[in-house]
């Protein structure tokens, strides 16, 4: 976390475009605080909004400017940013040393109605092939910062159910969904079932000689291009109808991933699948190597080129948080009225998502629209840092509490919704 964001408030950081909005810099300690006998110049820099006749001026000084005065050590100002964008908000005194650079982010009223959301779709426990158990991987996922998501174990829906009852009883600001990876008929189909009701993989297995006579019926009266296999496609496609049934999110993942020396599904069938809108998202970013991942983002452009509208998200398919195999590497970032799932469902289908890679130590890089994008890496360098600090505790006391420390379910309480209070005042509503 850099200093400006360990050392300041500036609320709210993002404003609606177009309207006069009053900001407030107040410091986090008295080092931080501006000199009361100073007069300030603010001066208010768009990041993209320039064009010849304003790059001209700036040379000549002529920024929209604002001189002010602290009070207690913060200031407070009013302004009006114009368009969708990022500013830089520069307050100057008498010398360099007392200069300092703040960053507010305009938006649209579409997406100034919805905050920010970190969260996982595919994330293992011991139930399959994970490291922990449910209700362990669940508080590291909070401790990381995570917002919401779901156990997907695979050929198992009732692991994530585990996961959700371990805190039935106790106050969490982390939203826990049911789900699981669905293999029918075999493990080289690999889909993600996101918040569904009930269990695809059980249904199966439950009724797999009659399902197994429909799809096949259904495979011979198909038509599909040269090079698609039909069986395949039909069971790809029960699988889909049947998570929708089940009011869950159908997800394709890790098309590339290399298994047995080859792409876990053919390049034709991805294709066919981003044609046909099989599946209602696509798990642009997986727990992969950077290979595997470069190659689904290639792709995702090719379709996109092609007019194709595809819903994104990203996420690390983790199989251990202590240590750490894949875990917090790959995320989505959600754009929402809240999480509740008809608004994760919406968001997502409305293209209201980026996936976000952090490998190797690097920096991160962010995939999805162009839009979607740049506000993320707004948010991750500005709003995040601090978010993810308020949730730390919280993950700590829910792993205590499952591990049977009776004094973490009052701590907890008393935790409860730091992170939304924080969210209402970056994003100010």
């Amino acid at each position: 976390m850099n200093a400006r964001i360990a050392d300041y408030d500036v609320f709210p950081s993002v404003v609606k475009s177009g309207e006069n909005v009053e900001i407030s810099i107040k410091p986090r300690g008295d080092h931080a605080k501006f000199d009361d006998a100073v007069e300030y110049v603010i001066k208010f820099v768009p990041m993209e909004c320039c064009n010849v006749e304003y790059e001209l001026s700036r040379f000549e000084g002529n920024f929209n400017t604002q001189s002010v005065k602290s009070k207690n050590g913060s200031i407070t100002f009013t302004y009006c940013f114009a368009e969708e964008q990022e500013w830089s908000v520069v307050i100057q005194g008498k010398n360099s040393q007392q200069n300092k650079v703040f960053h507010i982010y305009s938006v649209f009223p579409d997406l100034y109605a919805k905050k920010a959301y970190k969260g996982d779709f595919h994330v293992h426990s011991n139930r399959s092939d994970g490291n922990e158990e449910p209700g362990v991987v669940v508080a590291n996922y909070r401790k990381a910062g995570f917002d919401f998501m779901a156990i997907t174990d695979h050929h198992r829906w009732r692991p994530s159910k585990e996961a959700i009852d371990k805190y039935k009883n106790v106050d969490i600001d982390l939203k826990l969904f049911l789900g699981e990876e669905v293999h029918v008929p075999g493990n080289y189909i690999h889909v993600v079932n996101f918040g569904g009701k009930f269990s695809v993989n059980e249904l199966y297995e439950n009724n797999k000689e009659k399902i197994d006579a429909e799809v096949s019926e259904k495979a011979r009266n198909i038509s599909v291009p040269d090079g698609i296999n039909a069986l395949e496609y039909s069971y790809r496609k029960w699988i889909a109808e049947n998570i929708r049934k089940g009011e869950g999110l159908s997800i394709l993942v890790h098309p590339f991933w290399i298994w047995c020396d080859e792409y876990n599904i053919q390049t034709k069938m991805t294709d066919y699948l981003f044609e046909t809108n099989c599946f209602d998202a696509f798990e642009l970013l997986g727990g992969q190597t950077t290979k595997e991942n470069n190659m689904q983002v290639a792709l995702y452009g090719e379709q996109r080129a092609k007019g194709r509208i595809i819903p994104i998200v990203g996420s690390s398919d983790s199989h251990g948080t202590e240590p750490p195999v894949w875990f917090n590497v790959v995320k989505t970032i959600l754009f929402s009225e809240d999480l509740e799932f008809e608004n994760i469902y919406k968001n997502i289908k409305e293209l209201h998502s980026v996936a976000v890679e952090t490998a190797g130590g690097e920096s991160y890089r962010v995939d999805g629209p162009y839009r979607m994008v740049k506000y993320a890496m707004f948010l991750l360098e500005n709003y995040f840092p601090r978010h993810d600090e308020l949730c730390i505790e919280e993950g700590i006391l829910m792993k205590n509490y499952i591990c049977g420390d009776e004094e973490a379910k009052t701590q907890l309480s008393q935790h409860s919704g730091r992170t939304k209070k924080y969210a209402a005042q970056f994003f100010g509503h």
